[in-house]
């Protein structure tokens, strides 16, 4: 399941795309989880945006201060890390774990959920973006 808060371009593409990235992602099969998708005016630290959650829940947060698409780039990004955080492989309660070990003390650049999220970002912006209906 999936909601999305907060004012926004375009809702039916948006709503269109969330489906095909959980799809994609494996993660339409988490019936009682559920994944909230804000769209805010800025996040902190000028992110372009960010994921919390747990097995439970995945809370992902879109900053409207950039594009249209890379919005929906950055919202490709995070929902990867929905799909971690649902999946139970990362987990930030007191410490940042990946798979279960201690990974507080990486580098933003040495995450390996941020590598994950890094390296699919493009291929499911591309194969899962309805461009079809962008007209």
């Amino acid at each position: 399941m999936f909601s999305i808060e907060g004012r926004h371009a375009k809702p039916e593409i948006v709503a269109e795309y969330v489906i095909r990235l959980m799809n994609e992602l494996k993660i339409h099969r988490f019936t009682s989880r559920m994944v909230t998708i804000k769209f805010k005016s800025e996040l902190e630290n000028y992110a372009q945006g960010l994921c919390e959650g747990d097995k439970d829940y995945a809370t992902i947060q879109i900053g409207k201060n950039q594009s249209f698409l890379k919005q929906m780039q950055a919202l490709a990004h995070e929902m990867v890390h929905a799909r971690q955080f649902l999946r139970g492989e990362l987990t930030a309660v007191g410490v940042w774990k990946w798979k279960g070990r201690n990974a507080d003390n990486y580098a933003y650049t040495n995450q390996p959920w941020e590598k994950e999220a890094y390296r699919l970002e493009r291929e499911l912006f591309l194969d899962c973006f309805p461009f079809e209906k962008m007209v």
